[in-house]
């Protein structure tokens, strides 16, 4: 079993750069028949990654229910470390191979290993369920965290310096990103911060570990995640602003003194927010704040990517300083958007362009938030669509390219539908009759087209689980897809203007006769849009089931296969209008046959161009 883990670890990590190097290729520009034939044998390599590591994992998972002994034990806190230092980050592998190993590890007392397990299993869980689900996806993050410092009454017996770091790690991933999720985190963050502090200047603290570089640069970051505490302070009891206003004077001092700078802006923006907590009027502040992202200057990822990251950080973090000084302040909504042309195209332009690849799960995190924190003032809906394609959902070639087929697939048969069976249509808002669903076509396929490129935009929200493609789902990987409908509700329901979107977004996994599908929470049968839900949901099934580039979980079925299990499930799953008009027009059914075959390549490379000249 040592030598099936080695393998395993070796070939997984090995798999994990193959595709992405692959996927890398794909956005190099080439002719379309180059660039399909690189597509052709990413989907092989892929296919062939997603059956090896199953195969592995179901063989591993087999062995360690029999129980491990100390050889086990060692090698699998070596393939679980590997995978944490490469970052190589998969919640569910290595929670099945570091359980196992912390049960061995307890019964021994090994504190050392534990150290290094626990604050692992602490950042595997936040960076999974935390960054999806902020209200309850924190908690099993922080227990393994709480046990990590719980060890520091060990401290002086831990030989490894390494494991001792560990501790300081554990309470700095406390304060942030943890203690910026729920009530309950926030309040703890000072605690967290004092007991940190208080540790590390003991005298054998100091001693053992006081002048090491990795030490001091993790107490420099706990330093400036406690003053992340600035995005919501405004929101706190009155004993936490009062502990927030004396640390920030206090953090400025000790790092002037220390020759520190702040690369983050958190110093500057707590800074910000003390003198708001004290009074001081909205204007100077958002000036003040303006004209240092104006003094920031400009981003060079090829440079240099880290500092040009936390530059962009830096940028959308500060915006989000300005518009919570909104909020506090009640400014009016006129005089928002004089300081918001001021700096919000130019957040946007910088996201924009960082490159793809770049630290994704953070980068997908930030330009969601950034879309819902702008999104609500921007008054133009078109500007607001190109925001949330161009900015959110591009970024994401998958769910992009497949919301670009569902598109194609839709529009071809709402035209059959307007030419052959206007009446599908009639009673959708804005559509009374027939004749108002012929002379209107073009408004309603226009419509229909957005709905298919915008339905799956609550998918940019867990982008982790939807774009696992070296592995078979786990159970809770599913139930979290299946919240992508109402996130994406969530993400645009502020805005009355795209309230033709908000139920389609909801219901396209819903079943025709809404006695199945998901969520529970939505009754389909009583929207106003259930034709358009219908259609949307059929084109989405199409492209799901005959997608042979993009899902390796399965190989893909001709048209005329799905077809056929579509038709079975007509009146029940699938509207059977739409099944009979498929079967009946003419040249429609050949229509979508190409689509989902050689047509898929075609869409494929203008979403590739389209991604790459962005």
């Amino acid at each position: 079993m040592e030598k099936t883990l080695s393998t395993f670890f070796k070939e997984y990590t090995a798999n994990r750069q193959k595709i992405w190097k692959t996927n890398q290729h794909l956005l190099e520009e080439m002719t379309f028949n180059k660039w399909r034939d690189v597509l052709v044998e990413r989907a092989k390599i892929t296919r062939d990654i997603y059956s090896d590591n199953n195969r592995f994992i179901i063989e591993i998972r087999h062995f360690l229910q029999n129980g491990i002994d100390e050889s086990i034990a060692k090698k699998l806190f070596e393939v679980v470390k590997g995978f944490y230092d490469g970052g190589y980050d998969d919640l569910f592998v290595m929670r099945n191979l570091a359980k196992p190993a912390i049960r061995f590890y307890e019964e021994r007392s090994d504190y050392e290993k534990l150290c290094h397990l626990y604050k692992i299993l602490g950042y595997e869980f936040f960076e999974f369920y935390g960054r999806i689900d902020k209200e309850n996806g924190p908690d099993e993050a922080a227990q393994y965290y709480e046990k990590c410092i719980a060890l520091q009454k060990h401290y002086r017996d831990l030989k490894d310096a390494s494991a001792r770091l560990c501790i300081f790690t554990s309470y700095n991933n406390l304060i942030a990103p943890i203690g910026q999720t729920t009530t309950e985190y926030r309040s703890r963050m000072f605690r967290y911060y004092h007991e940190a502090m208080d540790l590390w200047n003991q005298n054998y603290v100091q001693e053992l570990d006081g002048k090491n570089e990795d030490f001091l640069a993790c107490i420099g970051q706990i330093e400036a995640n406690i003053l992340f505490a600035e995005e919501f302070v405004e929101k706190m009891p009155l004993d936490f602003t009062i502990e927030f206003a004396a640390a920030v004077p206090y953090i400025k001092e000790k790092w002037n003194k220390e020759g520190m700078t702040d690369d983050e802006g958190s110093l500057f923006r707590a800074e910000i927010k003390c003198r708001l907590i004290k009074g001081e009027k909205y204007e100077p502040l958002i000036e003040d704040t303006i004209e240092y992202l104006d003094n920031m200057g400009d981003v060079d990822f090829e440079k240099d990517e880290e500092e040009s990251i936390i530059k962009v950080m830096n940028y959308h973090n500060c915006s989000c300083t300005i518009f919570s000084i909104f909020k506090w302040k009640n400014v009016e909504h006129d005089v928002r958007r004089i300081y918001m042309d001021r700096f919000c195209k130019k957040v946007t332009d910088f996201q924009k362009r960082i490159p793809f690849g770049v630290w994704p799960q953070l980068v997908d995190e930030m330009c969601a938030e950034w879309f819902t924190e702008y999104a609500p003032f921007i008054d133009d809906p078109v500007e607001k669509k190109e925001l949330l394609l161009k900015l959110v959902i591009i970024r994401q070639p998958l769910t992009y390219i497949h919301s670009l087929m569902v598109s194609e697939i839709a529009m071809r048969i709402a035209h059959a539908l307007i030419t052959q069976k206007p009446s599908y249509f009639v009673g959708i808002p804005g559509y009374p009759d027939e004749k108002a669903v012929k002379d209107n076509q073009k408004e309603l396929l226009d419509y229909i087209a957005d709905c298919g490129l915008i339905h799956d935009c609550g998918k940019c929200r867990i982008v982790g689980v939807v774009s696992r493609q070296d592995r078979h789902l786990y159970d809770e990987e599913f139930e979290i897809i299946k919240r992508h409908p109402m996130d994406g509700f969530f993400m645009l329901n502020h805005d009355p203007k795209y309230s033709k979107y908000f139920d389609i977004i909801r219901g396209h996994h819903k079943f025709f006769d809404g006695n199945g599908g998901y969520p529970e929470s939505f009754d389909n049968l009583k929207s106003p849009y259930k034709p358009v839900i219908d259609l949307i949901s059929i084109s989405d099934s199409i492209d799901a089931a005959t997608d042979i580039l993009g899902r390796n979980y399965t190989k893909g079925k001709d048209f005329s296969t799905v077809f056929e299990e579509l038709s079975h499930e007509a009146g029940t799953r699938y509207s059977p209008s739409v099944i009979e008009l498929i079967k009946n027009k003419h040249g429609l059914y050949e229509d979508l046959d190409y689509l989902t075959k050689d047509g898929r390549f075609e869409i494929y490379f203008r979403a590739y161009k389209e991604i790459l000249y962005i």
